[in-house]
């Protein structure tokens, strides 16, 4: 999942939730079997959906080779898993 952010003066709507359950449900439609996220500021929001902390070694080399783990996340960012 990249980059779910709801702009200030919208957030408190469930525009958040509706996005993220949209993410989601895409991504069991395409039959992937987990998604994963890197998170330096929810990590408590997204547990509600599902989503798990795991470490890094957890995560396929598919998804360690994409552009968030490589450059786009700082190394600390906390790294999340749902099983779909």
């Amino acid at each position: 999942m990249r980059s779910v952010a709801v702009a200030p003066a919208l957030q408190g709507h469930g525009l958040g939730h509706q996005l993220t359950d949209a993410v989601l449900r895409l991504a069991q439609e395409l039959h992937a079997p987990h998604a994963y996220l890197l998170t330096t500021t929810a990590e408590r929001y997204f547990p509600k959906f599902g989503f798990e902390r795991i470490e890094r070694k957890d995560v396929p080399a598919s998804v360690q080779a994409s552009v968030e783990f490589t450059s786009a996340c700082p190394s600390s960012a906390i790294v999340m898993r749902k099983r779909l």
